[in-house]
């Protein structure tokens, strides 16, 4: 008989297999919708199908987004859906569900079965920490994408905030020459005192032409047909903002700018790193249940 913790883990990148390995080294884990995952889970357990699940596990762990579409929890690693209310059926009234951007209707399924439920992606330390592996991801892409070296490159950012300031950080170490696009004084006065050439929101379509590479990170439009059409040929524009994003990319195929929509960098770029910060935030979460008032 199992005395440890049991945790499931349902659906996720790369990181939630190095997640269920980690977490698997002191408790019992099982893991739904790794079927075709091709790396090794360590010692958890791999479920093929949730029937195979006999007991209720003790936390429910779901990706970051939960779900795509509301109703099941992302599985890139299996042909086998995830239905989340079948997930949640699986809980006890005790067990607690952590799930990173869960989406109204997790929300709703929890509160109707009387589930506690966590957004782990509110938590500050998991966004700063995050903003690491996402800022060197972006790097990849540029030095994949486009066909020059980077040094001495004009870059803008969009946004000075968390994931803003670790890409000028990043870009600016390989030689680049960073604007940061912000609305705010208060963000335009930091990315002026970390070395970043400050341009108010307002001003960026007029300086647009000047920028072969264009990171965002504002989730919601700033690039339209309008700006777009401003970018000098050859540009390249990542997009870092979550769903949907700052830029209209039927336009861009349209005009012929190379965008990249790089969500979950950090699942992709460094899965290891990633795995171990959302360990560490679990873990958090868990003692501060434990003790609420330390």
């Amino acid at each position: 008989m199992y005395t440890q913790k049991f945790y499931l883990i349902a659906g996720g990148d790369s990181r939630y297999a190095r997640l269920a390995s980690l977490l698997a080294q002191s408790a019992r884990v099982c893991a739904a919708g790794f079927s075709e995952y091709p790396g090794d889970l360590g010692k958890a357990e791999r479920l093929c199908a949730l029937s195979q699940l006999k007991e209720s596990p003790d936390c429910l762990i779901l990706p970051m987004p939960a779900s795509r579409d509301g109703l099941t929890a992302a599985a890139p690693f299996s042909e086998e859906t995830l239905p989340l209310s079948q997930l949640l059926d699986l809980c006890r009234r005790d067990t607690l569900v952590l799930a990173g951007m869960p989406g109204e209707s997790l929300e709703r399924l929890c509160a109707k079965r009387g589930l506690t439920l966590m957004d782990y992606a509110s938590r500050e330390e998991l966004a700063v920490l995050n903003a690491v592996p996402t800022a060197e991801g972006a790097l990849q892409i540029a030095l994949e994408k486009l066909p020059t070296v980077l040094n001495g490159m004009d870059v803008l950012v969009t946004g000075y905030g968390r994931v803003a300031k670790l890409c000028r950080r990043v870009f600016a170490g390989v030689g680049c020459k960073v604007t940061a696009a912000a609305r705010s004084r208060e963000a335009l006065a930091w990315a002026e005192a970390d070395g970043a050439e400050p341009l108010p929101l307002h001003r960026m379509p007029e300086q647009l032409s000047r920028f072969r590479l264009v990171l965002n990170t504002v989730p919601h439009l700033l690039f339209g047909r309008e700006e777009l059409s401003r970018l000098p040929p050859g540009a390249l524009l990542i997009d870092l903002a979550s769903l949907p994003g700052g830029t209209d990319f039927d336009a861009a195929k349209e005009l012929g700018v190379q965008t990249v929509h790089a969500l979950s960098l950090p699942g992709k770029s460094a899965p290891e790193t990633a795995a171990d910060i959302l360990c560490r935030t679990i873990r958090a979460i868990e003692a501060e249940r434990r003790e609420p008032d330390a």
